[in-house]
């Protein structure tokens, strides 16, 4: 266990509450301050959780010296502005995905952190759940033979709405950036950055993507097939096929709590892992373990990891758009 650090949190979003109860189970993890457009909204936010301050604007929380880190929980369309606010202030920072609206942006993020030697990694949580860094352990040991194949769905019903974030162009809205961007993740997280990438989509109303299939092909000639939507309701679950059997992530695939395998000989079994908690407290607990080497990234999630994301994630929403 290392030094304790005070967590402030920039927005009492609804993923907010979700992140403030996974810091619940890191004794390390003091919830020091949140911030809202409104000390009202701040205020109600720190007292649900248990929050020791409450500030009416972002700036004057990190203004605050003892704010060590900030979880940023803004729409899609802020987080680069408001990392870069953190940032300049020295405050270390966890920005929920995606890491911004685009590769330009991450790259000046990324240069920040480098000039202010200041910590930053973007807030993918699925990344260190057990369940997800299990699934990719038993890939690489070899437990269906050779990999060969992902299938992965992200897909509920939204009803339309112009201006919810999920449609609003100008909030970054899209099915590819919102729940899109899971699906890829893991496909990378898999088998790293792919070299071809095909994609179809459906518009909504407003220019918004609202469902989207992705081919990736990768280096090791590996296939990824993805799909994100707005209008259905998928599996939500992740099937990794190999030459020798196949391992499946159940629903939701994007929290995962159980992980099967099936061989070819037909015998089926649960992979047993434990995991505390709601999720969020991993990648919080990674972020506070960085911290504690003095580290500016993650390896887990590296800066490297997060641009190459973007750049694919770019990629995608230009060839959906056409």
């Amino acid at each position: 266990m290392g030094k304790t650090y005070n967590w402030g949190i920039l927005s009492a979003a609804r993923i907010a509450n979700k992140f403030a109860d996974g810091l619940k189970e890191l004794p390390n993890a003091n919830r020091y301050a949140v911030a809202a457009r409104s000390w009202e909204r701040a205020d109600a936010f720190r007292a649900q959780h248990g929050f020791a301050k409450a500030y009416g604007s972002y700036e004057e929380m990190l203004a605050d010296p003892n704010v060590d880190v900030v979880y940023i929980a803004t729409t899609n369309n802020l987080h680069f502005e408001h990392t870069m606010m953190c940032l300049e202030a020295g405050k270390a920072v966890l920005c929920e995905k995606p890491f911004a609206s685009n590769l330009l942006q991450v790259e000046e993020m990324v240069k920040k952190a480098r000039e202010k030697n200041v910590f930053l990694m973007e807030g993918l949580w699925s990344r260190f759940l057990p369940c997800m860094m299990q699934f990719k352990a038993e890939m690489e040991r070899g437990t269906i033979g050779k990999p060969l194949l992902f299938q992965c769905n992200f897909g509920f019903i939204t009803p339309f709405d112009p201006n919810h974030r999920v449609y609003n162009p100008a909030l970054g809205g899209g099915s590819i950036p919102d729940i899109g961007i899971y699906p890829i993740f893991v496909a990378m997280y898999l088998f790293g950055k792919p070299e071809e990438i095909g994609v179809t989509s459906v518009p909504a109303p407003t220019g918004t993507d609202l469902t989207t299939s992705i081919l990736f092909k990768h280096k090791g000639g590996e296939i990824s097939l993805l799909t994100s939507s707005f209008a259905m309701i998928l599996s939500n679950d992740a099937i990794l096929y190999g030459s020798g059997g196949r391992l499946k992530l159940h629903e939701m695939f994007n929290k995962p709590t159980r992980l099967s395998g099936k061989w070819n000989d037909g015998y089926e079994a649960d992979i047993q892992v434990h995991s505390v908690g709601n999720g969020y407290n991993y990648e919080a607990a990674e972020v506070m373990a960085c911290l504690d080497r003095g580290m500016p990234e993650s390896e887990g999630m590296s800066w490297q990891f997060s641009l190459d994301l973007m750049q694919v994630l770019d990629e995608v929403i230009r060839k959906a758009a056409r």
